[in-house]
């Protein structure tokens, strides 16, 4: 299987639509960090456990049954990172044969540097954007807003997550089952003791990712983006990424 060194983030994200494009399964599999994993809003997780496997699973017929020809990422941003970890808002647009615009999403992006190079960890799908479109994010911005009170105050909600929570850390994928598991992980992180900040950093229709900042008692800053999905008319959390956050972030 190929492998290939991607010096920064962007490298390796730049790279996942190249790859796409043309169709190569094998290039594809090697801009990932494994185990890799997607998540949907919708409710789709899709999990990968080594490039080849991602390999064998690629397939682009559906895609191409609506006229797809390309893919085009947009300009990515950092919404925060560490020394091996960037959260990166970024998405698409496909094209058909005739460079008119089939459909576009918006997608946050978990990168993790493993053995010296990034690759893609994660990926959070709002699956349900539509460019120009204007999005009420408050409920789902809410949701965040609840969880991190409800951690403060040494509590983890049921009715906060959706199951299987999903998690992505560097080099490793957690995914909590059932409600039992995903209270006993968020259980366990740093209580927030300030809660510096929480905006929707993209936004679709049913999905938003939402990024957020802490400090814990300790004055240990914290980073997130949650992916919060909304299914049967009810806003939860479908997966999460922490990073140590920078003084400036």
């Amino acid at each position: 299987m190929t492998t290939k060194t991607f010096a920064a983030p962007e490298d390796a994200y730049h790279e996942f639509f190249r790859a796409d494009s043309a169709k190569d399964a094998a290039g594809w599999a090697a801009v990932m960090s494994y185990p890799h994993v997607r998540v949907s809003a919708a409710g789709h997780v899709a999990y990968y456990e080594t490039p080849a496997e991602y390999a064998a699973r690629a397939s682009w017929a559906g895609r191409e049954a609506t006229g797809w020809v390309r893919s085009r990422g947009v300009e990515p941003k950092r919404l925060h990172e560490s020394d091996d970890k960037v959260h990166l808002a970024g998405g698409w647009t496909r094209y058909n044969a005739d460079d008119q615009p089939i459909l576009s999403n918006r997608v946050t992006y978990v990168l993790t540097r493993l053995g010296g190079r990034w690759g893609i960890q994660a990926r959070f799908g709002t699956d349900s954007f539509t460019e120009g479109e204007r999005v009420d994010a408050t409920a789902a911005v809410g949701v965040v807003k609840r969880h991190l009170q409800d951690l403060a105050s040494g509590k983890a909600q049921a009715d906060i997550f959706w199951p299987p929570l999903v998690e992505a850390g560097v080099g490793r994928v957690g995914r909590y089952a059932n409600v039992a598991e995903a209270r006993a992980r968020l259980l366990a992180s740093p209580r927030p003791g300030v809660i510096d900040d929480v905006h929707a950093a993209q936004a679709g229709r049913d999905g938003v990712v939402v990024a957020a900042a802490w400090t814990d008692a300790g004055q240990t800053r914290t980073a997130a983006v949650f992916l919060v999905g909304r299914r049967d008319g009810v806003w939860r959390i479908a997966g999460f990424s922490t990073l140590p956050a920078r003084s400036s972030e």
